[in-house]
């Protein structure tokens, strides 16, 4: 399994029966803060994507995971969620049951990124986040090794760097040999297109593509 490939892409069944009355909704502008709801410890988004943050006194931001449509996510005084589009969140009314694998998963996500920025090559860190962004965002009919996955790429290359622990010049250059190779492909930035999914998941894995 690669790091960061833990993702549920769309509205599972699970996550439909999470979701809550609509005037417990908020809706979000891009680059808006989520505000922390004091009746709810989790909150599940609807639609959209976030960005899960850190800050350091000084002002610099470590995004700890981006966070797409069915995924739950949890909010305290030292994280702040942020819209990165528009987007809808609300609060999620979880069993025991879903409450242990939702924290399960988040576990296993916080890990892999830490291996992510302790011992991958920025290359690799690259591969993993494009794999991972594409089962989040990628429509669902598409998201098999029989098509080519395409999805909106809403984190911008500075929301990226501060989620890799890169450079936004890294990110932007790494794209760009991606493309070169023949693993992405992008007319716009902001939407990517794997063109070669088992050699980018060879890459995100530390193998030559």
């Amino acid at each position: 399994m690669h790091m960061l490939a833990i993702a549920t892409p769309g509205a599972s069944p699970t996550t439909r029966r999470l979701r809550t009355a609509s005037k417990h909704n908020q809706f979000l502008e891009p680059r808006q803060a989520v505000s922390a709801d004091p009746l709810a410890e989790m909150m599940t988004v609807e639609s959209g994507c976030l960005a899960l943050s850190h800050y350091l006194p000084d002002g610099r931001r470590q995004i700890s995971d981006i966070v797409g449509p069915g995924r739950i996510f949890s909010i305290g005084a030292d994280c702040r969620a942020e819209s990165l589009t528009y987007s809808s969140v609300a609060p999620a009314d979880v069993s025991q049951d879903a409450y242990s694998s939702q924290g399960r998963m988040l576990l296993a996500r916080m890990q892999a990124h830490a291996l992510l920025l302790g011992r991958k090559t920025a290359a690799e860190r690259v591969a993993t986040a494009v794999l991972d962004l594409a089962r989040q965002f990628a429509p669902a009919e598409r998201a098999s090794r029989q098509t080519r996955p395409t999805f909106i790429l809403y984190p911008t290359r500075a929301d990226l760097a501060d989620w890799l622990g890169l450079t936004i010049e890294t990110i932007s250059r790494t794209l760009n040999s991606f493309k070169r190779m023949g693993l992405i492909g992008f007319d716009r930035p902001e939407r990517i297109t794997i063109l070669n999914q088992i050699a980018l998941e060879r890459t995100a894995g530390g193998h030559t593509a």
